[in-house]
């Protein structure tokens, strides 16, 4: 096939494939709009790794049993403030929507709410939830740590993976709920969905991000991947360059906030606890300002005061976390979402499996 080669789909048209490929998957109907929402909003924020792409695997999951549809989600211990929440292996972002609703709930009525995970499947977009929580007038923040499968991304100075991509994101409230600051950032170099996505567009990856099986640098997705049919024979770096301890010492962090603080165990490889572990933050800045819209006229100021600097040469404007995602969801409502038609051929053969017959390609 032609790797080159680029489709455009109205999002409306995807969302519907994913409605049905998780509804035939045995997912109840709120659940499957729920996911395929999340998944299409990421392709149409320019988060292509962790948008539309992601059916083949969530697919795949689910007829392995990796993913239980309709599982039920529950906080297994409630102390107020804190919580633990079991997610039964359920679609990532069932669960984790579930979450959202807890502290979101608990930081309106106490202050300040934090959540942990067990058994969570892939949460997608981690972004989506600290933003969700900064619509509701909230702070909130977010990680997400990954099983040792995942673990890809080499500790400062090693060359075999011990963490996994573990992004972090935080969102704070303005008076344009629906245009919080957001920031959704990898502790890694890249994260691995973007090097999947590269190696589907037949696409370089840049320099400085990633190795082959030998621990020498490439820029090369297939020599990352190698054997398709087992894990990726080389690694990510950590964030950074040559400052990357500090990408480090941020990975540590989650793995800490999303496992450890959970008492989840590593796992041996063959006994997978989870997929993402996730942990949730929220913060009702109306508790100690007093006022309810007080925070987001301060970030409302804030923005303003950085954004209004003089842009540097080579530069139009200074832009804020968030912004430029949030620029292009707007675009992408208007054209559609760009696929390679890699990933529509695989999109197909999932959805060929599980008897749908919706096809992006061909028609």
């Amino acid at each position: 096939p032609d790797l080159s080669s680029v489709n455009t789909f109205p999002a409306s048209r995807l969302h519907e494939l994913g409605v049905e490929l998780f509804v035939a998957c045995g997912a109840p109907d709120e659940e499957a709009e729920t996911v395929a929402a999340h998944l299409v909003e990421a392709s149409l924020m320019g988060i292509d790794s962790h948008g539309v792409v992601r059916y083949i695997w969530y697919v795949k999951q689910c007829l392995e049993g990796g993913i239980r549809p309709g599982a039920p989600v529950e906080v297994v211990r409630d102390n107020g403030q804190l919580a633990l929440v079991d997610c039964g292996m359920n679609f990532g972002q069932v669960g984790a929507r579930r979450m959202v609703e807890w502290v979101r709930d608990r930081a309106l009525e106490g202050g300040i709410a934090f959540a942990v995970s067990r058994h969570c499947h892939h949460v997608g977009r981690l972004g989506a939830y600290p933003q969700a929580l900064a619509e509701a007038g909230l702070f909130g923040f977010a990680v997400a740590n990954s099983q040792r499968h995942g673990h890809f991304v080499v500790p400062w100075g090693g060359r075999e993976g011990r963490l996994a991509t573990n992004p972090l994101a935080w969102s704070a409230p303005t008076l344009t709920r629906d245009r919080p600051i957001l920031l959704d950032m990898s502790t890694s170099m890249t994260p691995e969905g973007k090097v999947r996505t590269a190696l589907h567009a037949g696409q370089t990856l840049p320099a400085g991000r990633v190795l082959d099986a030998d621990g020498h640098p490439t820029t090369d997705p297939a020599a990352f991947y190698g054997d398709d049919d087992g894990p990726p024979a080389g690694a990510i770096l950590p964030f950074g360059g040559d400052l990357g301890y500090r990408g480090f010492g941020l990975g540590l962090l989650v793995e800490i906030l999303g496992a450890s603080i959970a008492g989840v165990e590593l796992g041996d490889g063959h006994d997978i606890p989870y997929i993402n572990g996730f942990s949730l933050l929220a913060i009702n800045p109306a508790t100690i300002t007093g006022e309810a819209n007080r925070f987001s006229a301060l970030t409302e100021e804030l923005k303003s005061y950085i954004t209004g600097v003089p842009p540097a040469p080579d530069h139009d404007e200074v832009v804020l976390p968030g912004e430029r995602e949030f620029r292009l969801l707007d675009r992408r409502r208007r054209e559609g979402i760009p696929l390679p038609a890699e990933t529509c051929r695989l999109i197909d053969a999932a959805a060929e499996k599980v008897n749908v017959n919706h096809r992006l390609t061909g028609a």
